[in-house]
This record gives structure tokens, sequence and C-alpha cells, in this order.
């Protein structure tokens, strides 16, 4: 039985701005939107996104498909069995039936997992803070950097969802469980948890992470982005540069907690996750 490692998509170039908001706006567990044909027009219509969306690949084009890349090959090294790798928006897509799918997300959120259960594979992994082995390993990386830095405080940043679709996700009380569980076990006297990429002017999780930030001026605060173990668009751009820039006004002097990406350290942690499933 193969591996298929799973994530949603990614923006690296022109051409894929498009294409990667048209299939995610189509998708009726981001638009909520059950009709095919409206939720077509739908997502056309808000292809308007795509040129703000294109502004960002003059700062930073999203690096997850090389990095994907390289997490399937050493993963495949690893566990002597064929690992592929897809996405839920961008090519290539997620497909393969006959195949274990390793979802690469920290938290379950329908808006997720809803597209990957409708490809039917033969087993979809639950999300990685469901393993022992992550979390030990998550808690270890993020002490060493907490030893490095000594912040002043800590954000969890974490990828935002509409109010409307949250409100039927179990993805915003898990979100909490497992930051709160991370900062316990790190005896973290100041640390907080926001929710960052809101777009639009509907009602979104709160409290924002720019707001977060506001509360923070002449500090040292680690910004730990607990929804992404690979490097993306939210990670370089919206954290690196966006809220970097923020930091600067307010006088926060910003550390952000590095993605694991290909680290070989945890490819070790994702082969004894998957290799019970095989």
């Amino acid at each position: 039985m193969n591996i298929t490692i799973a994530n949603l998509g990614y923006i690296s170039k022109k051409t894929e701005c498009f294409s990667f908001l048209h299939n995610m706006f189509d998708d009726p567990y981001i638009s909520n939107i059950q009709n095919a044909l409206i939720r077509k027009i739908f997502a056309t219509l808000m292809l308007s996104r795509a040129f703000s969306s294109c502004k960002i690949l003059k700062v930073a084009p999203s690096p997850l498909l090389e990095i994907t890349k390289s997490q399937a090959n050493k993963l495949q090294k690893i566990l002597n069995t064929k690992v592929n790798y897809c996405f839920s928006y961008s090519k290539p897509f997620c497909k393969d039936k006959n195949t274990i799918m390793f979802p690469l997300y920290t938290i379950y959120s329908k808006t997720l997992y809803g597209i990957l259960f409708e490809k039917k594979p033969k087993k979809i992994l639950p999300p990685l803070c469901s393993f022992a082995k992550f979390i030990d390993f998550y808690i270890q990386k993020l002490k060493a950097t907490l030893n490095e830095i000594y912040p002043d405080a800590v954000i969890f940043s974490n990828h935002n969802l509409p109010l409307k679709l949250a409100k039927k996700d179990s993805y915003e009380k898990d979100t909490y469980i497992f930051c709160n569980f991370l900062a316990k076990n790190l005896n973290l006297k100041e640390y907080y948890v926001s929710f960052q990429s809101k777009l639009g002017p509907i009602a979104w999780l709160e409290p924002t992470t720019t707001d977060t930030l506001k509360n923070l001026k002449n500090k040292t605060v680690l910004i730990v982005p607990v929804s992404f173990v690979t490097d993306n668009t939210e990670t370089i751009y919206e954290i690196d540069y966006t809220y970097a820039q923020f930091a600067k006004k307010m006088n926060i002097n910003l550390f952000r907690f590095k993605c694991f990406n290909d680290d070989d350290d945890f490819i070790e942690v994702l082969s004894s996750i998957v290799s019970r499933y095989i």
C-alpha cells in the first residue's frame, strides 16, 4: 500500500493564482454552497481576489511544492514504500483511491478534510496533533527556540475560518486545546491564541494575530504558526513580511518559530507515525 502526503496547495507563479482560488472556492466545504452550478459561478466571481494574490508573488512565492516533494522523497527512502504527494487545490491533485492519505495538517477541520474524504482513499490519517510522537517533537523544538530567544510573549497563530463555518466545526475548540496544552507543558507565562488570514467583510474567528500584536508594543514576541508544519504563503508572506512590517511600527522585536519542512528529525517522526498503518 502506498502513502500519499497531502496539503492544501500553492501559488508560486501567476498562472497558479486563478486556478488555486477557483478550486478553493469551488470546494463545497469552503464555500458552503451545495449546488454545483451556483458554486462554480461563485468561484468564478471570487477570482477578482487573484489580482491581490498575484502581488504576493513579488515578495514571497510559495515554496510548498518543492518542500512537499522533498518530504515525500525522504519519507520514501526511510519507509522503503512508494510515497506520493498531492494537493487539494493545486497540481498534482488528490485522485489516488488505492492509498493511505497522510494530510500534513496539525489540527482537524472539515474545511481541510472534507475534500479528501470525497476522494475516498483506502484510509485517511487523523491530524498530526493526534499523535504523541508529533506532540513530543513539537514541544522539544519549541522549547529549544524559547531557550534561544527568551520572548516576553508567545502568539500561537492559527489559520482562520469564517465564523459561519467554524460554528459547524471542531476546529476552534481543538485549536485552543492544543495551544493551551503546549503552553502548559512549556510553562509559558504570557501567551495568546490568535487567527490569521482573514479575508473580506464577513465575520471570522477572533482575535486576529494583528489585533493581538497591537497589545504587545515594545516587547519581544515569538509567533508560532501552529497550523503549518510546512512553509507556505501564510508563513513567509503573512508572518515574515506583513506582520514583520507591522511589528516594526509597534516597536516589537518579532521572531517566528520555524516550520519543520523537510527537517530530517521531522521526517523521522512522520515515518514512525505512518509506518503503523502500512
